[in-house]
């Protein structure tokens, strides 16, 4: 999966930690679990902290995080606790000022906040609170968030149960960490689960941490154990000095867990529900092949870097034929637009020259990106080129992704929707490949091993459980 306009984006990395120690300055730990969560984001960078003396620091700035949170920076964030983000764009999101962590301060309450998700009933109550009164400097998820959690203060009982009365108005996948100026974490994952959210320990010189991040990987970098994933519908309340408290908020009754993290979203080496994101790729690698049957004596996997390459090992170990890296990416590109392909992936001509390439991604959505790396290999000497795709074809937008929100722009939607028996071999057309095998919605479900009724595939073919609109009922009373 590559990072230009028509492939999927990950909009957001969220780390938290508290430390028992008062002394502690937790940024450089901050720093290191931002780096881990880096692939989730790279436009915009920032932390806030504090060292629960009713204050809170923050900074944030446009660039990756080497570049944003330099140590100048770091020294000047003091404090025991804190939390970070990592941003693409998405969620309204247009200035430095809009991105996290948000800083919300009034006369009711003071927080700052980091989210991963989207709000898909943004509008409607943003409408509503505008029509209370409320005023909003932009159109951000992040800032209706804050204003909504403001307004449930007003006559909360504490910030605990103004979240959960938050999460019973709010509809789409969602995770987000907020941090008091007392030094008081709390973390909540969605009532669908959609979005990943995991917690964990770690002992450091006789000092004790508890961290929440978005991915386990952000834990492994700096030697800390996993406890387990937020439970759906759970909100944590951390205290520096006290144990955790978990308050089961709201639940659906069953979970829909966002497929693409484990397609492409998450690191390889995260674990989520339990389950190891390489091994999935991996399996999904091999029962593209199983099925696929492909027979070359001049044939090579290829795959397109990064997240087709464990797609790919899968792929020839399953079939037999020889994996080659016959791609290099240049990591140094974060962002790029269509045109300009060729400076963040160029072919290797003595690896693809005269060989009958099986092209493994994991995704396709307008195609426009594909096809020019198709043609880039044939120009590289290639003979055939036999694009094989890890994920089901995209036929649905995803109102919790703004990658694939907008359906005319997913080229399987638009090739189904013109001729709907023969739409694969349409794309196929368009992107100039020898031929075109995506996986069956089937097998990527089994590959996971979850229930199909806790996988959210609903961008995929076959029918899913629609998500359920929940009322506003608790703004009417304010």
């Amino acid at each position: 999966m590559l990072l230009f306009e028509d492939k999927v984006k990950e909009y957001c990395g969220i780390f938290g930690i508290s430390c028992n120690d008062f002394n502690y300055s937790i940024a450089g730990l901050i720093y290191k679990g931002l780096m881990a969560l880096q692939h989730r984001g790279q436009i915009f960078s920032g932390l806030s902290t504090t060292h629960c003396l009713n204050k809170i620091f923050s900074y944030k700035n446009k660039g990756i995080v080497s570049k944003v949170l330099t140590p100048r920076k770091l020294k000047k964030l003091p404090g025991n606790v804190g939390i970070g983000h990592v941003c693409s764009r998405g969620g309204g999101l247009h200035t430095i000022e809009d991105a996290q962590p948000y800083h919300h301060k009034s006369k009711e309450i003071e927080f700052s906040v980091s989210m991963n998700g989207i709000i898909s009933n943004h509008d409607e109550i943003l409408q509503k609170l505008e029509n209370m009164g409320r005023i909003f400097t932009g159109n951000t998820d992040i800032e209706l968030i804050s204003t909504i959690i403001e307004t449930f203060s007003r006559f909360s009982e504490n910030t605990m149960n103004s979240l959960e009365l938050m999460m019973d108005v709010l509809e789409g996948g969602y995770s987000l960490i907020l941090l008091e100026p007392n030094g008081k974490l709390y973390a909540l994952r969605d009532p669908l689960g959609f979005k990943p959210l995991c917690f964990g320990k770690l002992n450091l010189e006789n000092r004790s941490f508890l961290i929440v991040t978005t991915e386990s990987s952000a834990l492994d970098v700096m030697g800390a154990e996993l406890i387990r994933e937020l439970y759906p519908g759970e909100i944590l309340e951390i205290d520096p000095n006290k144990p955790y408290k978990s308050f089961m908020a709201k639940s659906q009754g069953k979970q829909k867990f966002c497929s693409f993290e484990y397609i492409y979203f998450a690191r390889p080496d995260s674990i989520i529900e339990n389950r190891s994101v390489f091994d999935i790729r991996y399996k999904l690698g091999r029962k593209l092949a199983n099925k696929d049957k492909f027979d070359s004596d001049n044939a090579i996997v290829v795959p397109v870097p990064d997240s087709g390459r464990s797609a790919a090992m899968g792929y020839a170990w399953e079939s037999g034929i020889p994996y080659q890296e016959g791609l290099i990416k240049n990591r140094y590109v974060w962002q790029l637009k269509v045109d300009d392909i060729k400076e963040k992936l160029n072919p290797i001509e003595n690896v693809v020259n005269r060989k009958d390439i099986i092209l493994i991604d994991d995704s396709i959505l307008s195609g426009i990106t594909m096809k020019k790396l198709i043609s880039m290999l044939r120009d590289a000497g290639a003979n055939s080129i036999h694009v094989r795709i890890s994920a089901p074809p995209i036929i649905n937008n995803c109102k919790f992704n703004n990658s694939f929100s907008n359906r005319d722009l997913l080229i399987a939607y638009q090739k189904k929707l013109q001729m709907s028996e023969n739409y694969i071999e349409e794309i196929r057309k368009y992107i100039d490949a020898d031929s075109l095998i995506y996986q069956l919605t089937d097998d990527l479900i089994t590959a996971i091993g979850l229930n199909s009724n806790q996988i959210c595939c609903d961008c995929f073919p076959e029918p899913q459980t629609k998500i359920k609109k929940k009322p506003l009922g608790n703004l009417v009373h304010l």
